[in-house]
C-alpha cells in the first residue's frame, strides 16, 4: 500500500536518524531505510518531496561502505534526475533542498579530485555539464565549480591555470555556500604550499589565524603552516604550530603529513616516529587517494632519515580484527613500513601522472621522499605527552600468563605462514625479558625458504629481528648461552648476504650491525671472517673504491678459510670488482676458477666479457661469447652477454638472450625488490634494444604469458626498451637510497660505456 505525504515525511525523519552522524548504525540499514521510501514518493508525484526523498538515498549510498565506483554509478543518476527536475521548474523546491542536492554533487567532485582519484579531462566534462545547469544568479555555486577546476589544475601541477583561477575567485568574495571556511582556506594553503607558493600559502592563512574567520571546534590551523614557516626559516613560529598540533587525536592526513615532514627536515625523528605511531593506522586502513599519496611520501621521507641515523626498531601493529583468525602480521619495522608505502606510494603517483597527463605528481612527491634535512639539529621543547612508540600495545587475543615454552611447541605444529603469524602474536604478548626465545624462534622461522614463498616482506623482518638480538646480547652479554649463540650466528650470513643483494635496508643500520657484531665474535670460527667480507660488500654497494680495497685488505689479513674460496664465492668477488671498474682486479680475481676448471666444465669466464673488449681482446671475448651464451642462466651472465650484444652487433644472439629470459624483465615493483644483478641487467637489455631499433632490425612480437600476466600482443623492441629503462630506473634509485650514494647509477653507466 502506498505511503500519503504525511507518511512518506515521517519515514524520512525516522530514516535519517540511521546516519551514523546522528548516533545510528549507518551502513547499509540507512541505505535500504532511504531506498524503501523512494516508491512512494515517486508515486505521490510531489517534486519537492521527490527530491527530498532523492536526495536521502543518494546521501545515504554516499556515506556507505561500499566500493567508490560502485556508489557513483548509483547516485549519479539519480542527483543528476534531481538536477534536470530543478532546472526545468525551479520554483518547485525549497531552496535548503538546491543547496543539499549542490553539496552532494560536490561531494562527489571532492571524491574525484582527493578521494577516489577519476582522470582531470573526465573531471572537468563533469564540471563543464554542472555549469551548464547552473545560472549565474547562484554565485556561490559557480565559485564551488571554479574552485574544483583550480583543484583539478593544482593536481596537475599547472601553475599558470591555477593563478589564473585564483585571481578570478578573489574577485568573487568567499562563497557562502558549500564550503566551511577554514576548511576550504586550509585547503588552499596546502595546495599553494605543494605548488612552491609558500608565500600564498602564509597569505591565505592570515585570516584564520588572525580570528577573523570562525575554525569549527576551536580547531588550532596552525600546521598548515609548519613547513612554508621552517622554509622561511620563521623557526618560532614552525615549532610553535608543531608542538601546539602534534598530538591531535585523527589528524587530517594533510595535517600528518606537515609534521612528519618538519621532524624529518629537522633532525626530529624520534619526535616524527611518535607522530607516526599515532597516526600509523591511517597507512593501513586505505592505500590511494591524493593527499593519502602526500601523506605517505612524508612518512616515506622519515624512514628514510630514521635508517639513516640507525634508529629503526621493530615495534608492534596494532590490529582491530579477530586475532585468532588475522593473517597480519603484528611485528614490523620502519624499513618494512618504509618499502610498502615508497612503492605505493611510486605506483599511484604514476597512475595519476596518467590520469592528469601530466609528470607533476610523481615529480612532487620523489622530491619529498628524497628531501634532504633544511637543518640537522632544530630543537623542540619538552613533549607534551608521553611518547607513543616506546609504548607496548595491548596483547589483544593473548593471555599475559601465555606460557612461551609451551607456546612455541604448539606453534611448532602449524603450518608455515599461520606458525609465522602466531610467533609474531607471541613476540608481543611476550612480557618484558621473557621474548628471547620467541624472537629467536622468529628468526629461524624467517630463515626458511618456505616462507619466501609466502611474503616479499621477509628480508626486512629478518634483519630487525637479528638486529634486536645482537643489540640485546651487546647489553648483557651473558643473557644469551652457546646454543642461542649459535644460532644467532648461524643468521648473520644469511642475513647479511640478503640485504646486500637486495634492497632492504639502509646503509647506515648495515654498518651498525657490523660494528656491534665485531667484538663478539667467537674465538676459532669463522664469524669475523663473515663480517670483514660482507663489510667489502657494502663498500662496493656504496661504490667506495677506497673503502673496499681496504676492507678486502682487513679481510685478507685473517688466516685463510676455504669457505671464501669455493666457487660462489670466487664469482661473487669478481663482480665487486667489475661493479667498481676495476677490470685487471676482477681477471685476477676470476684466475683461480679458470684454472682449475675441468674440460667442459662451465666455468663462467663469460664474468669477464666486458673487460676483455675494454681490453681488446675482442676475439678472446667473441670465442667466450659463442661458447656460454647458450647456457646463460643468471643475470650477472646474461647482463655481460646483452652488452657483448650490443656492442659488437651480434643482434641475433642478443635477440635470441631477450626472448629467452623475459621472465627477468617483469615489473618486480610488486615484490620491493629487484637484486642487484638485475640491475646490470635491465640497463644492458634497453642499450641492446636501442642497438636492434637503431639498426633497423625492430619488430612487433607477443609477450608471452607469466606467472603474473598474460599474454600481450604490440610488443617491440623499442616498446621494451622503453619500458625496461623506466623500471630499472626505479630500481636504480631504490639500491641509491638505501645506499646513501649514487653508486648504483654509476654502475650502471660505467656497465654500458665503451
Amino acid at each position: 500500500m502506498l505511503l500519503d505525504r504525511n507518511e512518506i515525511e515521517a519515514r524520512l525523519e525516522a530514516a535519517g536518524k540511521l546516519d551514523s552522524e546522528d548516533g545510528g548504525p549507518g551502513g547499509e540499514v540507512y541505505v535500504e531505510a532511504m531506498r524503501d521510501i523512494l516508491p512512494h514518493a515517486e508515486a505521490l508525484g510531489d517534486p519537492d518531496l521527490l527530491m527530498h526523498a532523492r536526495l536521502g538515498f543518494t546521501w545515504a549510498t554516499l556515506r556507505s561502505d561500499r566500493e567508490a565506483q560502485e556508489v557513483f554509478r548509483v547516485i549519479l543518476p539519480v542527483l543528476r534526475r534531481c538536477l534536470l527536475d530543478w532546472h526545468a521548474a525551479p520554483h518547485r523546491f525549497r531552496p535548503g533542498l538546491v543547496e543539499a542536492m549542490w553539496n552532494q554533487f560536490f561531494n562527489v567532485c571532492d571524491c574525484y579530485v582527493r578521494l577516489f582519484p577519476e582522470p582531470a579531462r573526465r573531471i572537468h566534462r563533469f564540471l563543464d555539464e554542472l555549469e551548464r545547469y547552473c545560472p549565474p544568479t547562484r554565485r556561490s555555486t559557480r565559485y564551488a565549480i571554479d574552485q574544483y577546476r583550480m583543484k583539478v589544475e593544482a593536481r596537475r601541477g599547472d601553475l599558470d591555470a591555477v593563478e589564473r583561477l585564483w585571481r578570478e575567485l578573489r574577485a568573487q568574495g568567499e562563497p557562502e555556500e558549500h564550503f566551511h571556511l577554514d576548511g576550504k582556506i586550509g585547503g588552499d594553503a596546502f595546495m599553494w604550499q605543494r605548488l612552491g607558493r609558500d608565500d600564498r600559502a602564509v597569505e591565505v592563512m592570515a585570516p584564520v589565524l588572525a580570528g577573523q574567520i570562525e575554525v569549527r571546534n576551536g580547531r588550532n590551523r596552525s600546521d598548515a603552516l609548519l613547513l612554508p614557516y621552517l622554509r622561511a626559516g620563521r623557526l618560532d613560529e614552525a615549532v610553535a604550530a608543531h608542538q601546539s598540533t602534534y598530538t591531535r587525536h585523527r589528524m587530517r592526513l594533510e595535517e600528518l603529513g606537515a609534521h612528519l615532514q618538519f621532524c624529518a627536515l629537522t633532525g626530529n625523528e624520534e619526535r616524527g616516529l611518535d607522530v607516526l605511531d599515532r597516526n600509523v593506522d591511517r597507512f593501513f586502513t586505505r592505500t590511494g587517494g591524493v593527499e593519502w599519496l602526500w601523506t605517505a611520501a612524508a612518512a616515506v621521507l622519515l624512514c628514510r632519515r630514521v635508517m639513516e641515523k640507525d634508529l629503526d626498531r621493530q615495534w608492534f601493529r596494532s590490529c582491530e580484527c579477530d586475532e585468532s583468525r588475522c593473517h597480519h602480521g603484528a611485528v614490523m619495522s620502519y624499513a618494512d613500513l618504509g618499502a610498502r608505502l615508497r612503492w605505493a606510494v611510486v605506483d599511484f603517483s604514476l597512475e595519476l601522472d596518467e590520469m592528469d597527463e601530466s609528470t607533476f605528481m610523481s615529480e612532487q612527491v620523489s622530491a619529498i621522499m628524497h628531501a634532504e634535512p633544511i637543518m640537522e639539529s632544530l630543537a623542540l621543547p619538552p613533549g607534551t605527552a608521553a611518547p607513543r612508540h616506546h609504548e607496548t600495545p595491548p596483547a589483544a587475543g593473548l593471555p599475559s600468563d601465555t606460557d612461551p615454552a609451551r607456546a612455541l611447541d604448539e606453534a611448532a605444529t602449524l603450518d608455515t605462514w599461520t606458525r609465522f603469524i602466531r610467533l609474531q602474536r607471541l613476540l608481543r604478548a611476550a612480557p618484558a625479558g621473557d621474548e628471547t626465545d620467541i624472537r629467536l624462534a622468529l628468526l629461524d622461522e624467517l630463515m626458511s625458504p618456505e616462507l619466501h614463498a609466502e611474503t616479499s616482506h621477509w628480508r626486512h623482518q629478518l634483519f630487525a629481528t637479528l638486529a634486536e638480538l645482537v643489540r640485546s646480547h651487546d647489553a648483557r652479554p651473558s643473557l644469551l648461552g652457546a646454543d642461542r649463540l649459535d644460532r644467532i650466528w648461524r643468521a648473520v650470513p644469511f642475513t647479511l648476504d640478503s640485504v646486500l643483494t637486495h634492497p632492504t635496508v639502509h646503509a647506515a643500520q648495515i654498518r651498525g650491525l657490523l660494528r656491534t657484531l665485531e667484538p663478539h665474535c667467537r674465538p676459532g670460527t669463522d664469524d669475523l671472517h663473515h663480517l670483514r667480507w660482507f663489510a667489502v660488500e657494502l663498500q662496493v654497494r656504496r661504490g667506495d673504491l677506497e673503502g673496499a680495497r681496504a676492507a678486502w685488505a682487513a679481510f685478507a689479513d685473517l688466516p685463510p678459510s676455504d669457505a671464501f674460496t669455493t666457487r660462489p664465492n670466487i664469482l661473487r668477488r669478481t663482480l665487486w670488482w667489475l661493479d667498481l671498474g676495476c677490470d685487471d682486479e676482477a681477471v685476477d680475481s676470476m684466475a683461480p676458477l679458470l684454472a682449475d676448471a675441468p674440460p667442459g666444465a662451465e666455468d663462467r669466464e663469460d664474468y669477464l666479457l666486458l673487460p676483455y673488449l675494454r681490453a681488446g681482446r675482442l676475439d678472446r671475448a667473441r670465442e667466450v661469447h659463442e661458447r656460454t651464451y647458450r647456457t646463460a642462466q643468471g643475470a650477472p651472465e646474461l647482463a655481460a652477454h646483452l652488452e657483448f650484444c650490443a656492442r659488437t652487433g651480434e643482434l641475433d644472439h642478443g635477440r635470441e638472450l631477450i626472448q629467452r629470459h623475459l621472465g627477468y624483465f617483469h615489473a618486480w615493483r610488486a615484490d620491493h625488490d629487484c637484486p642487484i644483478d638485475r640491475v646490470r641487467a635491465y640497463g644492458a637489455a634497453a642499450r641492446l634494444s636501442d642497438r636492434i631499433v637503431a639498426d633497423g632490425r625492430d619488430e612487433i612480437w607477443t609477450r608471452p604469458a607469466d606467472e603474473c600476466c598474460e599474454a600481450e600482443d604490440g610488443w617491440s623492441y623499442a616498446r621494451f626498451a622503453a619500458s625496461t629503462r623506466f623500471e630499472g630506473d626505479l630500481f636504480v634509485t631504490r639500491w641509491d637510497e638505501l645506499m646513501g650514494t649514487t653508486a648504483t647509477r654509476t654502475l650502471v653507466a660505467r656497465f654500458g660505456h665503451p
